[in-house]
């Protein structure tokens, strides 16, 4: 899990750089409060976190949603936090009848692609010679 967890960090970072942010505080209702919604909330939402199959070893890198997600922290990658939700993250990304779609997610999987599997690459390499050299010895 730790190798997944650093080859994510390319594609979190290329997530962070290309979410937009807006240039002006909002608020949302929430549990009958009125929350204040900083610029930049979509960016620090984005973190590295296992996915909920059990069955199988992956990680993603995306937005925490809401306050009673569960998900869990990867091994090796900073802890998650639920503080900053962008559950309008789809609004943004698919747009909306006043605002046109910001595919901000396919350019940053496009833009750290390569270096996500150059990461996972080297992840596996270490990994595979140190379980060789254990079994053979």
């Amino acid at each position: 899990m730790k190798t997944l967890g650093e080859a994510a960090e390319p594609a979190l970072s290329a997530l962070k750089a290309e979410a937009p942010q807006s240039k002006e505080v909002h608020y949302i209702r929430e549990q009958g409060k009125q929350i204040k919604i900083r610029p930049g909330n979509l960016r620090r939402s984005m973190q590295v976190f296992q996915s909920k199959n059990k069955n199988a070893r992956s990680v993603m890198v995306g937005p925490v949603v809401s306050k009673k997600s569960r998900i869990k922290s990867v091994p090796g990658i900073k802890r998650i936090t639920r503080r900053n939700r962008a559950f309008y993250w789809r609004f943004v990304y698919y747009g909306t009848p006043r605002i046109e779609p910001d595919r901000f997610i396919d350019r940053a999987r496009n833009i750290s692609q390569a270096a996500v599997m150059r990461k996972l690459k080297i992840g596996i390499d270490k990994y595979a010679s140190k379980t060789v050299k254990t079994l053979f010895n």
